[in-house]
């Protein structure tokens, strides 16, 4: 391959990382100057799986194809081509296990470092991802042009393993290091958000959100985070405000580029059931929602979103396509590989109860979520994330008045390492 394409993909590997919006074009410009690259091809495929978008699925095999026609005899090469078949198979573990092998090689590529980290998170397996960013630590150095890349990485790991100290402490280094990067300024808002740290929470973003100029759609999960803080700090109309003028801005190119990308149809429906939960009306806004639920209802590639789908279809008052929705879930929970136990045990509960608790049901939600509380984590996301499913539980115990049982998962979200949920505050 050519220099020039070496050089284009590296930059879109980098831009990737970094979460910049010109990542794709690099990755164009490396196929342009070698269309018989196989690793830009690879990369091409990596990129649209991670969108967990079923549509993409004719365009991943495409991908696939033209890689394989062109792989070389590089070790490397060939793990990323072997990854991307195994993604495409629904091997999810496997097309990780293909990454950690890079990383025995080559423990500084950070991209492939990304690619076990977001994989691994969708699955709830943020262990072995903390395992494998521990694993190469030895090998990086200050000095190396893709630390701090690397210390965020760290730092999402070590937050969301309960390691609170060590994760700001990276997060805070990856964010002197650029104060640019949106996954250590992420990381440690997720530190503040499990420590009950609010108000500091919500400096901490206000105070770096002008870097956000280049970002991609983490712009707006770091919006949804400043939001959050908004609720825990009792000002739901400013969290509303921030609703209607970022997480769920219609006129942001980004919106209008990506109107159903799947984080950010999580973060608008969330953080509307909060609002909801709260006794605040959000009036007209899961209408939207439904419209777009309704198109995906058969898209399960993110069970975590598939629980959300059925919220905000509930929500939306679209009850005759629940049935549709959870019936294809049952589907996939037996065809589609690494996420069908996870679909099984976690997402068609979660899903279950979020229309439950819609319709008044709260015996139904209890029945539900009790039993499947500790395997929720199958459903990949955050602990911040999750809280919400923990959130429907307890507002139906505290409605039914089974006190014993609301006790049980406020003990629970306390050992999932929150410090002052509004779990703890439905007593």
């Amino acid at each position: 391959m050519s220099a020039q394409a070496q050089a284009a993909l590296a930059q879109a590997q980098s831009s990737y990382v970094r979460w910049r919006r010109d990542a794709m074009q690099h990755l164009q410009a490396a196929q342009k100057h070698d269309p018989d690259f196989a690793m830009a091809h690879a990369v091409e495929g990596l990129f649209l799986h991670m969108a967990r978008d079923v549509a993409h699925r004719p365009a991943i095999n495409a991908a696939l194809a033209k890689a394989k026609q062109c792989v070389s005899t590089d070790p490397d090469e060939q793990l990323y081509v072997e990854a991307l078949q195994a993604a495409a198979n629904g091997e999810l573990t496997r097309m990780v296990y293909c990454f950690e092998q890079v990383l025995a090689r080559n423990p500084t590529d950070v991209f492939a470092l990304r690619m076990c980290q977001g994989e691994l998170f969708w699955l709830g397996e943020m262990q072995w991802s903390a395992s494998i960013s521990g694993s190469v630590e030895s090998h990086w150095a200050q000095s190396h042009p893709q630390y701090g890349a690397y210390l965020s990485v760290r730092a999402f790991d070590l937050e969301e393993t309960g390691q609170y100290q060590l994760a700001e402490r990276c997060g805070r280094q990856a964010v002197e290091i650029d104060p640019t990067d949106p996954w250590g300024t992420h990381a440690v808002a997720h530190v503040m958000f499990m420590q009950g740290r609010f108000s500091e929470g919500a400096d901490w973003l206000d105070g770096l959100r002008g870097n956000w100029s280049e970002l991609s759609q983490i712009i707006l999960h770091l919006w949804w985070h400043r939001a959050l803080f908004a609720v825990e700090q009792g000002d739901l109309n400013g969290a509303l405000a921030i609703y209607d003028d970022y997480v769920r801005n219609l006129d942001l190119d980004m919106i209008v580029d990506l109107p159903d990308l799947y984080i950010d149809l999580q973060n608008a429906a969330s953080l509307l059931m909060r609002l909801e939960l709260l006794g605040h009306s959000v009036g007209e806004r899961w209408h939207e929602l439904g419209q777009i639920a309704s198109e995906r209802k058969s898209d399960h590639s993110s069970p975590f979103t598939s629980a959300h789908f059925a919220l905000m279809l509930a929500a939306a008052g679209r009850d005759d396509e629940i049935i549709p929705l959870l019936d294809s879930m049952q589907q996939w929970a037996i065809d589609d590989g690494t996420l069908a136990p996870r679909i099984a045990s976690a997402a068609i509960p979660a899903a279950r109860a979020a229309v439950a608790h819609r319709a008044g049901k709260h015996e139904e939600v209890v029945s539900l979520l009790m039993p499947a509380r500790r395997q929720l984590w199958q459903i990949g996301g955050s602990h911040a994330q999750r809280e919400l499913f923990f959130l429907l539980l307890a507002d139906s115990l505290r409605q039914l008045g089974r006190s014993d049982e609301l006790a049980r998962v406020q003990r629970d979200i306390e050992a999932a390492g929150f410090a002052d949920s509004m779990v703890q505050r439905f007593a």
